[in-house]
């Protein structure tokens, strides 16, 4: 046992004087101070590349007039550069540290260690300076090149797997001041406008001001939609590139959205992922969608010669610098004469492929899209169109008039949806036990809480009285439903509302309103929500989903993305409520306000919603309809007298 105790004793001895070996090894010599701030600094000056004022043994100048040649050529990229441990020569003033470099490629970062020396000359720790601080492979007569390789951008494809957006050749228009000066620029800028449809004045504005060698875009039109004059125009210039566009111009912008040059607010945000030039969605799905349509840039880093050039002034500074593509220059002599440059021959230290862009897949059909957008070109004032395939709940079109000033009202749009939602009303009473043929009082006007209701101005006199809850619907008569509003609770209302796909927010791959059904504050609202108003809020896509959900006999939620299908989280709608909501739409096509469609669709509604403060209150028109070709499609006109005389006319347009 004693012998035992000796042996544990001496072991632990043993430990102790390695760990205090080990410890002693990691101290600086001659009773010097640790390191730690300098190397501190000098990661943080190497990650700005700016080592104008490091802690360096030589000259700081000298050193940064190097780092602006070694980094000439890298695209204005910085590393993230980090400080590992410092080992400490055990008899001389000298240390090492180990640097980890990260430099944040669009590709993915581009990491390596350096070892770098450092010196205690009296005044502090000093790192030893050379070009190998930044690569170990840099010396007096090299530097580093970036090379970037945009990826191919993927394209977006619709129904069938039809190209929605795909790359084209395009003509950039514009005036070249090398080739015409003074009144003679202005009047060809001017002419070029006029060609071309774009504002005059601010196009020769912005040739009087540009320099005299510059190349003013004007326009970037398809290859062959440049207008014949403009090769006969002094100083037009046109030059060929690639773009990714619509295959027809002016597709569902407000969907598709736009592609262009990366702001500098995109390039920061991006954490060195796009570079300045690079192009990139502006908005719509080209923006959502940006990252995986853009793919995977190609990055190669080459160790090449340094360019040939008198050395730079010794003052040079962080700021003289800066990254350029024709910056070059050295504090060296040597690193600058033709026989240092000519033997360097460029290596690949660093490179990865580009990686093409995913394709996005969409429900959108190309040709009910083009034809939704022939329509309503026509169409005056603020309209917009919603169509889907019930049995998928894909947005085959979604289409605005040019009155809706490029907002995406068939999609997003927040506005009353009137006697359309009678629909979800006529749910709601049938889950209380009601069935098409129950009898409703539609008087000739009604009183909630002081709150006086009407119908519409030409509802037909006859059906005044005590008539069935399907002409009620087929009718659009507003009191019958109002008269009911103590049978059915707000959240009954929400319920059944969410039961057609309206009043709970999904992702469909888009920004998209499936609705707005808020709690009632009071009777008054609530009866007011019985007919489609009262915060009530949709867009014609909502009401298209609300149709689908009929047409379909289950909860339909629309979506746009392929690759994003919302799931219902409403209560299911039977099989029992969709057969006698079909019903009841069926009869309005039959014998009310949907007569308009007879033979086009199968089931129907229509509706007006009041809006605004100053009497007489103007109204929206909808129209809400399926077909037996697997289609519901929802029509709203932001000013119309009524569902079936503004509204129906679109739909008979785009389903004939």
């Amino acid at each position: 046992m004693r012998r035992s105790g000796q042996v544990l004793v001496t072991l632990a001895l043993l430990v102790a004087l390695l760990a205090g070996c080990t410890k002693a090894a990691n101290k600086p010599a001659l009773n010097l101070p640790v390191a730690d701030d300098t190397v501190t600094a000098l990661a943080s000056a190497l990650s700005a590349l700016d080592v104008s004022n490091a802690p360096l043994s030589s000259s700081p100048t000298a050193a940064q007039t190097d780092v602006g040649v070694i980094i000439s050529g890298m695209d204005g990229i910085k590393p993230t550069v980090t400080a590992g441990a410092i080992t400490y020569d055990k008899a001389e003033p000298k240390a090492t540290v180990v640097l980890h470099y990260a430099w944040p490629m669009p590709s993915g970062a581009w990491e390596y260690d350096v070892t770098a020396p450092l010196v205690h000359n009296g005044q502090g720790w000093k790192l030893e300076w050379s070009p190998a601080i930044i690569f170990d492979k840099l010396d007096a007569t090299n530097r580093l090149v970036h090379t970037h390789t945009v990826a191919k951008r993927g394209s977006i494809t619709g129904a069938n797997g039809q190209a929605l957006v795909e790359e084209f050749t395009v003509v950039k228009l514009g005036i070249d001041k090398t080739r015409v000066t003074g009144d003679a620029a202005i009047a060809s800028a001017r002419a070029l406008a006029a060609a071309v449809e774009i504002d005059q004045d601010k196009y020769a504005a912005q040739v009087a001001a540009a320099s005299a060698k510059a190349f003013v875009l004007a326009i970037t039109l398809r290859q062959g939609n440049v207008p014949a004059q403009v090769a006969s125009i002094p100083g037009a210039l046109g030059v060929e590139s690639t773009a990714v566009l619509p295959v027809a111009d002016g597709l569902a912008p407000e969907i598709m959205g736009t592609i262009g040059e990366a702001t500098p607010e995109i390039i920061a945000a991006s954490k060195g992922s796009v570079l300045a030039g690079d192009h990139v969605g502006l908005s719509g799905l080209q923006k959502r969608y940006d990252a995986s349509l853009r793919g995977t840039p190609g990055d190669k880093i080459s160790v090449t010669a340094r360019r040939t050039t008198a050395s730079a002034s010794p003052s040079a500074s962080a700021s003289s610098a800066k990254p350029s593509a024709s910056a070059s220059g050295s504090a060296s002599a040597k690193a600058t004469t033709p026989a240092a440059t000519a033997s360097v021959a460029p290596v690949v230290v660093h490179q990865a492929e580009p990686v093409k862009g995913t394709d996005l897949a969409l429900s959108l059909d190309l040709t009910l899209q083009l034809k939704a957008e022939s329509v309503m070109e026509s169409v005056p004032g603020a309209a917009a169109v919603a169509v889907i395939r019930p049995s998928t709940g894909g947005i085959l079109a979604i289409a605005n008039s040019p009155g809706s000033a490029g907002q995406p009202d068939a999609s997003f749009g927040q506005y009353a949806p009137g006697s359309t939602f009678k629909i979800a009303t006529s749910l709601a009473l049938l889950r209380k036990g009601y069935t098409a043929d129950t009898i409703l009082n539609c008087s000739a006007s009604a009183n909630v809480e002081g709150q006086k209701f009407k119908n519409y101005s030409d509802f037909p006199s006859s059906k005044v009285g005590r008539i069935p809850l399907k002409d009620a619907v087929a009718q659009s008569c507003n009191t019958a439903f109002i008269n009911e509003y103590g049978t059915i609770s707000g959240p009954d209302l929400q319920a059944a509302a969410a039961s057609l796909g309206v009043g709970i927010d999904y992702d469909g791959g888009f920004p998209v309103n499936y609705g707005i059904v808020p709690k009632a504050s009071s009777s008054a609202m609530k009866a007011q929500e019985f007919i489609g108003q009262g915060g009530v809020l949709a867009s014609p896509v909502t009401m298209a989903g609300l149709t689908s959900s009929v047409a379909a006999g289950h909860t339909v939620i629309p979506y746009l993305v392929e690759q994003t299908k919302p799931q219902s989280t409403a209560a299911p709608l039977t099989e029992a409520e969709a057969a006698t909501l079909q019903g009841l739409m069926a009869y309005t096509v039959q014998t009310g306000s949907g007569r308009v469609l007879t033979g086009l669709a199968v089931g129907a509604k229509t509706g007006t919603a009041e809006y605004g403060a100053t009497p007489p209150l103007p109204t929206h028109a909808w129209m809400i309809c399926f077909t037996s070709s697997d289609l519901a499609v929802a029509v709203w006109v932001h000013d119309g007298a009524s569902g079936s005389g503004t509204a129906g006319p679109i739909i008979k347009a785009l389903l004939s």
